[in-house]
């Protein structure tokens, strides 16, 4: 697994799935504030090149949902022409100030009006793996922002004139107010993405994987726990066995799965963008301050817990070291024998889990001998797949 490429893609689809909803509306700020300074001829000069510098900007960053700000230039395009003839005909000057805003009112208007239907319209357009949800609560509420400040800046200017203060500093007033409340928008934004973006990086990401090992996306893992769809994640699990007998962690009372119960010492989820290996060396020294541990492959298998479908690469581990438990993570430790473990087997101590590797265990005929290593046909098969299979199943 290119753990470097596998990041890329998560921060890619993080900064698609939060993507700053101001760059959406930036080309429109542009126009209307050009526009009651210098005139809709300088507006459309400045805001156009703009509108045409976000579009390449999304195209090579966020191509995902290039279609997604696409849809929002050619509104942009809309609101501008409606604008250019609504005052070319013979209204008021005071009036013809705001005509902008107003018509700017009026789309964002008709979009809070049909908004369910256009989300579903843009949900079928849009390719399905894209995160889209968020992006669509982000615009409505922005929209409604931008929106309201549009209103109260007509209604603010058509008082003023009812009110007869038509001069030219109380006129600036109301547009400068206008600008700095967009202008603390455009920063509250800003500041706001890039936080949400930047905790989001912080989180455990776990991968999806499908039945063939292969990662086809990724999930926050609290989010995996909670979600009602079971999603498939790759974990790493190493029997550490010596002599005969096998290692076992007593799980704490407070995990989420099999509380209490015996099972296999090391396991762990692969996070997004870590190797198998590194997830397996992290876990150990984590646990139980194991460093450098000698490891080799058993098996891969399928599995289902309450919470979640489960890739396991299985490994077996016969380093002769001591161990430090972490209570972080479990309870206790012991070393049982076979007929302990054979004993209790179906007395319900130990996880589901834990039995399919101890039968596999058997199979390997490394528990006979003590070491990792045997005679046993099983043998060739782990060690063609250790050398394939390990290193290529998460690429």
């Amino acid at each position: 697994m290119n753990s470097l490429m596998d990041m890329e893609k998560l921060s890619k689809q993080i900064r698609e799935s939060f993507l700053n909803p101001v760059l959406q509306f930036l080309p429109l700020l542009i126009f209307l504030v050009v526009d009651d300074f210098f005139g809709i001829s300088m507006a459309w000069k400045i805001s156009f090149p703009v509108s045409l510098i976000l579009l390449a900007y999304i195209y090579f960053l966020y191509n995902g949902i290039f279609t997604w700000h696409l849809i929002f230039t050619t509104v942009f395009l809309m609101v501008t022409v409606v604008t250019a003839l609504v005052e070319l005909l013979p209204i008021d000057p005071d009036i013809q100030l705001v005509v902008p805003e107003a018509v700017s009112a009026a789309f964002l208007l008709g979009y809070l009006i049909t908004r369910k239907r256009i989300q579903l319209v843009i949900s079928q357009v849009m390719p399905k793996l894209i995160p889209m949800t968020n992006n669509f609560h982000e615009l409505y509420r922005v929209v409604i922002t931008v929106f309201s400040v549009l209103v109260s800046y007509v209604v603010g200017s058509f008082l003023f004139n009812f009110f007869g203060l038509q001069d030219s500093e109380s006129q600036n007033l109301l547009i400068y107010a206008y600008i700095v409340i967009f202008l603390f928008l455009i920063a509250y934004e800003v500041l706001r993405v890039h936080i949400v973006r930047t905790k989001l990086m912080a989180e455990e990401w776990w991968p999806i994987v499908n039945d063939q090992g292969k990662i086809i996306g990724n999930i926050e893992h609290k989010t995996s726990l909670k979600d009602d769809k079971k999603y498939m994640h790759p974990i790493i699990r190493v029997l550490l066995i010596d002599k005969g007998l096998v290692l076992l962690q007593k799980r704490s009372a407070e995990s989420v799965s099999f509380p209490g119960m015996w099972d296999t010492a090391i396991s762990n989820h692969v996070k997004m963008g870590e190797t198998i290996e590194h997830c397996v060396e992290r876990t150990a020294l984590e646990r139980y301050s194991i460093p450098n541990l000698k490891y080799m492959y058993l098996a891969n298998y399928m599995g289902e817990v309450e919470q979640e479908s489960y890739y396991s690469f299985l490994f077996v581990s016969c380093q002769e070291t001591e161990f430090k438990l972490n209570f972080e993570f479990a309870d206790q430790l012991k070393w049982w024998t076979q007929q302990q473990i054979e004993d209790n087997l179906e007395s319900g101590i130990f996880t589901d889990i834990f039995k399919t590797e101890y039968d596999l265990l058997l199979r390997s005929g490394l528990l006979e001998t003590g070491k990792c290593e045997c005679s046993c046909k099983l043998k060739e098969v782990i060690y063609q797949q250790s050398n394939g299979t390990k290193k290529e199943e998460l690429n």
